[in-house]
């Protein structure tokens, strides 16, 4: 039995608790938040959606995770917290010596991140981050058509509304949209094209001053150079009028040099001259891949299966923060500087 614990109840933890509940010889045996209750609505909220025939998740609810820690013994953690709470914490998840998943984004400082990524080569730890889009076999079918393609170009563009979290709108406490939220699109753009070399970011608060407490742009327009020469543009926005979801969430367009595939999660549809379009459907949900991948990991001890470690999820974090440091400035950064 593989003895899993999560610390940070967040809504994120509903759906990884979801998809551990598809797995045999998985058992769920501490949650730990500072807010016990939102805990234990957390682990209600998870119980109501599980597998329908699994056993009903019945975590022991810390409010302190060391003691979790000691009491709990799991072989291995989620951990799920606001991007501000990334620090002491996470070391100490280290130190305790078992794999770790790192929900996304890894941290809000690059210094910060850069340590921990360190700590976790030091400790040899089993480790993964929470890009789960990269086990979509909507995604890996497209990765395997690209390979030895020359790429064109890579477009992703995400307009919504203004999340209800109130620490979201504070650039302190998590990082603004293109850092937060559209690191998925970003991350998928590296995992299909190749890394990015330099961006070039304008961004902007246009329709939201009025916002209590907000300091986000809330209009974000980057271009990127990917170390291939190919350029890509990143657009999003979290004051779409109405919330208007116009493309759907981390929809990345990639054009090839005898095709364009149109890359989500959900599904892909491939457009080659004088041909119907082609879908690309998952065969298994991503979230459900990524928790069968991580807990395979664990039980090995090897990396072997994890898409996306904690160094990847760095490079992730380091393109969308040298975006925001590029809109703050006016200037073009380089990755290789900005690292």
């Amino acid at each position: 039995m593989t003895r899993v614990a999560f610390i940070g109840a967040g809504a994120r933890s509903v759906g990884h608790m979801m998809a551990l509940s598809h797995l045999r010889d998985v058992e769920i045996v501490a949650l730990a938040d500072l807010d016990t209750a939102r805990a234990e609505q957390t682990q209600g909220q998870a119980n109501a959606r599980r597998k329908a025939d699994s056993p009903p998740i019945q975590a022991k609810i810390f409010a302190d995770y060391r003691r979790m820690l000691d009491e709990a013994a799991p072989d291995c953690t989620y951990l799920v917290l606001p991007p501000y709470v990334h620090g002491q914490l996470d070391h100490d998840i280290i130190d305790y010596g078992k794999p770790v998943l790192f929900e996304k984004p890894v941290a809000l400082d690059i210094a910060l991140a850069r340590e921990i990524a360190d700590h976790i080569r030091q400790k040899g730890i089993v480790n993964a981050a929470g890009y789960q889009m990269r086990y979509s076999s909507a995604v890996q079918k497209p990765k395997a058509m690209l390979a030895g393609q020359t790429i064109g170009m890579a477009i992703s563009v995400r307009l919504s509304g203004l999340p209800g979290t109130p620490w979201w709108r504070v650039q302190s406490k998590s990082g603004g949209m293109l850092v937060e939220q559209h690191t998925h699109a970003v991350d998928l753009m590296r995992y299909l094209c190749g890394e990015i070399e330099s961006v070039y970011a304008v961004a902007a608060n246009r329709f939201s001053q009025d916002v209590p407490e907000l300091d986000i742009f809330d209009m974000n327009a980057v271009t990127v150079r990917f170390a291939s020469g190919a350029p890509g543009i990143i657009g999003n926005s979290c004051a779409a009028p109405a919330g208007a979801a116009v493309f759907p969430p981390h929809l990345v367009h990639v054009v090839a040099q005898d095709m364009v595939l149109s890359v989500n999660t959900n599904k892909t549809v491939v457009h080659r001259a004088g041909a119907e379009p082609e879908e690309i459907l998952p065969e298994q949900s991503d979230n459900y891949v990524m928790a069968k991948a991580f807990v395979e990991a664990t039980r090995s001890g090897r990396q072997e299966g994890i898409l996306s470690s904690f160094d990847d999820a760095l490079k992730t974090l380091g393109v969308t923060l040298a975006c925001q440091r590029s809109a703050e400035a006016g200037a073009p950064i380089t990755m290789a500087e900005f690292m």
